[in-house]
């Protein structure tokens, strides 16, 4: 057998909870990573139009994050990140992206959707697949986005209060994007994906918005530390 085929055999042997946590988690930590490099591209630009405003020039990871001793920021040498273009990169905070999609998004999604399945049955007509749609826009879309931003708080050792203040100060600007995409992405799901690859669909579907989640949290934890210094 090829390496290929091994390696195949292998991930399909896998229990599916796994895989759709360590596919989720891929492609959460791909979104952050994403959000990382807009913000890198977009905060020099505005440093240097900014006439009445001091805009830091992006840190490297190891300068965003709390001491090595308590955070893990030096988990990856200093020159390996530098060979591989990540210098500037928090991959602390990319890892708890991972995971997230590990313990929460891919279990979550994997369930849950599988539960629509059975309550509406196959998206056969356009009627079915929309009812499945609404169901998840109106029940599994605000709770995911709830408890998205408790899991992430406890990452970031913030405890669940952090993630409640982190949702109230966002979730609008999520639900109305959420809103805009999501409906029509689900619809592509649900009448033409099998439902053994409905999360993978999820997870390439959500990166742009992983990305965009990830850039949320990190404007709602600028916003409470601008209330902090007030």
């Amino acid at each position: 057998m090829s390496p290929h085929g091994a390696a195949s055999k292998a991930w399909h042997g896998l229990h599916p909870m796994l895989r759709a946590g360590l596919t989720s988690g891929t492609i959460m930590a791909g979104g952050d990573l994403l959000c990382q490099t807009i913000q890198m591209q977009y905060q020099p630009a505005v440093a240097g139009t900014a006439e009445n405003e001091k805009v830091e020039k992006p840190k490297k990871c190891e300068e965003r994050s709390a001491p090595a001793s308590t955070s893990g920021a030096h988990w990856m040498s200093a020159a390996v990140r530098e060979k591989l273009g990540l210098a500037d990169y928090d991959l602390v905070r990319t890892a708890r992206f991972f995971g997230v999609g590990l313990t929460l998004h891919g279990p979550f999604f994997n369930k849950t959707l599988g539960i629509l399945e059975k309550v509406v049955g196959p998206a056969t007509t356009v009627q079915a697949a929309a009812k499945k749609v609404a169901l998840g826009h109106f029940f599994l879309f605000p709770s995911y986005t709830a408890l998205f931003y408790g899991w992430l708080s406890v990452f970031e050792g913030k405890g669940l209060e952090g993630g409640v203040q982190k949702f109230t100060d966002t979730w609008w600007d999520i639900f109305v994007a959420g809103s805009a995409f999501w409906p029509a992405a689900n619809m592509v799901n649900f009448m033409y994906c099998p439902p053994m690859y409905r999360v993978l669909y999820l997870n390439v579907a959500g990166l742009y918005w992983n990305a965009f989640l990830s850039y949320q949290n990190v404007r709602a934890t600028a916003m409470e530390a601008i209330i902090k210094q007030e």
